[in-house]
């Protein structure tokens, strides 16, 4: 959830939610951080403290926290899943602060959120700053500006705002995932966990699990399994082939590096498998790959 300073407790219930009086003093909070600067402020793009703010009372809010008090008790699987559709920014914010907290990798909640807009990415982006700030606090950024980051608190209202100055001024001018990763002087296995700030060849092996394309993905690794059916009877064609697939968008989320793999499926699925049965689901899915690619 928004992280909570004693200079914004009183904008807070006693439950960590937004309280309906007090939800207006967040924008107050933000404007003491730095009060020789006004607060960065675009149209398309809303800082955290000002979204909370906008809040207010009434059904929103209403909505808001009960979507909020609902996440620690969901599955990983649903969390993610609402990564993609939710349409509240706030509460994009709070299902990444939540999976955060389970220890799953920004890239691992792919695909994004489905909203194409400057706001989801600022959003997204958080949640990639979030998770290098908290398991890299000693790391030195390249540019002064990315600095904050790493002095204050990962999600305060002081990381929060400096992340809120930081990205408008690099998406006005950069492109965000290659601006933002060389002012943080990010490494390439740091961004292999990241979600926004990703190298080329990252967001070209990601581009596979396109919607369109993993669904015919999914229809040949189907056929595939009806083809080949558990001796067993233990497991239907169709629980088969969607675990290959879920199998393999993990793998390549994971940089296609098996041990990783291993680390991230039991992460998301709690279950715990070892390399070698990976690679041997791995080289069936690799079969059906070729199979597809020849009848394109």
């Amino acid at each position: 959830m928004f992280t909570i300073t004693p200079e914004l407790s009183q904008s807070m219930g006693s439950d960590g939610l937004i309280d309906q009086a007090g939800a207006g003093e967040a924008l107050a909070e933000l404007g003491k951080i730095m009060p020789s600067s006004p607060e960065p402020f675009s149209e398309e793009t809303h800082s955290i403290a000002r979204l909370t703010a906008e809040k207010g009372s009434g059904a929103d809010l209403a909505r808001f926290n009960r979507a909020v008090a609902g996440m620690p008790t969901q599955d990983t699987q649903t969390l993610i899943l609402r990564i993609a559709t939710t349409a509240d920014p706030l509460v994009l914010w709070e299902l990444h602060q939540e999976l955060d907290r389970r220890g799953i990798p920004p890239a691992q909640r792919w695909p994004a959120n489905q909203e194409d807009t400057p706001q989801a990415e600022f959003i997204t982006l958080m949640a990639d700053l979030l998770w290098i700030t908290k398991r890299n606090p000693g790391h030195t950024p390249a540019y002064r500006g990315w600095r904050g980051l790493f002095s204050h608190s990962s999600g305060s209202p002081d990381w929060c705002a400096t992340a809120y100055r930081q990205y408008l001024f690099v998406s006005a001018r950069y492109s965000v995932s290659h601006w933002c990763a060389r002012g943080l002087a990010l490494t390439e296995p740091q961004r292999l966990e990241l979600m926004v700030l990703q190298t080329s060849p990252m967001q070209t092996d990601r581009r596979q699990l396109a919607s369109d394309k993993f669904a015919e993905f999914r229809a040949k690794l189907l056929a595939h399994a009806m083809q080949h059916q558990d001796r067993s009877g233990k497991h239907t064609p169709e629980a088969i082939a969607e675990r290959r697939a879920r199998l393999w968008r993990t793998f390549v989320l994971s940089g296609r590096n098996q041990t990783t793999t291993v680390k991230n499926w039991h992460l998301l699925t709690g279950e715990a498998l070892t390399r070698q049965a990976i690679a041997k689901q791995l080289v069936i899915v690799d079969q059906v790959r070729r199979e597809q690619a020849r009848t394109a």
